[in-house]
């Protein structure tokens, strides 16, 4: 059957705004100075509340931005935040205030920084939502056929996706909430690399999302996730290379995991070896995850679903 999934593109200022926080606080890369500097003290400021209140710093970033993705408005998203990572309920609402503050300061900076932010958003993100008409639909059905032969379930794939784009501040990113059928990346107007070209992204995105539903609908232990979503890599890299968006004699696997941020050099070389290794093979794909998951490194170093997230 083939994949019937469609995507709005959305335009998201708040996330942006709220992304471009995460990433100055928790210190991830950012290759956005003028950005990094307006926001170092604000966030800073954040942290160091959060620090003195005993809460779970990456913990709340995280919720806090998944609220953000979800539509839910600054100080409401600040005030789960903090519940979700820990603060003491009876300092909450002293806290969750201070917090709000600064975090609106850093809003305000990063608008200041971008005034037309929704038109320029709009503008970034049409090449990629371009391409992704033309080949969306396709890369999906390639995935499909290779997971599941014939034809996925009929409830795999999500019939209807929203795509929030974001301002870039770390030269490609991305990402999708656990719970809502939304992903959310950087709108980047050119490909990052040649090699991994930015619409595969986006189909790496929708895969990994239909990947943590069906395995959350299907079994209590999420551990077995982490096979699948590694696999998903050279699953969306082969399904690009049948539409000639991937060339050369063997998969970007390192490089695809590099530029999406997920796992690191050892796991995607014992992903790369593990594809190589199952090509042509006529053995189910939960026996050729399992042969995976018994080759990774010791769980603590393995990349995980959040990793997917934000």
């Amino acid at each position: 059957m083939a994949c019937r999934t469609t995507i709005e593109w959305i335009s998201h200022a708040e996330l942006s705004a709220a992304h471009a926080a995460y990433s100055v606080a928790t210190e991830a890369t950012c290759n956005d100075q003028k950005t990094e500097k307006l926001l170092v003290q604000p966030v800073t400021e954040v942290n160091n509340r959060l620090f003195a209140s005993a809460v779970d710093v990456g913990q709340f970033w995280q919720q806090y931005l998944l609220l953000i993705m979800s539509d839910i408005p600054l100080e409401k998203a600040c005030e789960a935040a903090l519940l979700a990572s820990g603060a003491n309920e009876m300092q909450l609402d002293q806290t969750s205030k201070a917090v709000a503050n600064r975090l609106g300061d850093a809003r305000h900076a990063f608008f200041s920084r971008y005034p037309k932010i929704t038109e320029q958003l709009e503008l970034r993100a049409r090449p990629l939502r371009e391409r992704w008409d033309t080949f969306g639909p396709g890369l999906l059905n390639q995935v499909g056929k290779q997971i599941w032969g014939d034809g996925p379930p009929e409830d795999w794939w999500q019939q209807q996706v929203t795509a929030l784009c974001v301002q870039p501040v770390r030269g490609g990113d991305g990402g999708y909430h656990p719970n809502q059928a939304r992903i959310w990346l950087e709108a980047m107007l050119t490909d990052v690399d040649a090699l991994v070209p930015e619409v595969l992204r986006v189909a790496w995105l929708v895969t990994s999302m239909a990947i943590d539903s069906y395995a959350r609908q299907t079994s209590s232990d999420l551990r077995l996730m982490q096979p699948w979503l590694l696999a998903s890599v050279p699953l969306v890299l082969n399904a690009g290379s049948e539409l000639e968006l991937v060339r050369g004699d063997r998969l970007p696997i390192n490089e695809a995991m590099k530029l999406w941020r997920f796992g690191d050099d050892e796991v995607g070389t014992i992903v790369a070896r593990w594809w190589e290794s199952t090509l042509g093979s006529e053995a189910p794909m939960p026996a050729r995850l399992k042969q995976l998951d018994e080759s990774l490194p010791d769980p603590s170093r393995r990349a995980d679903a959040s990793d997917v997230g934000f």
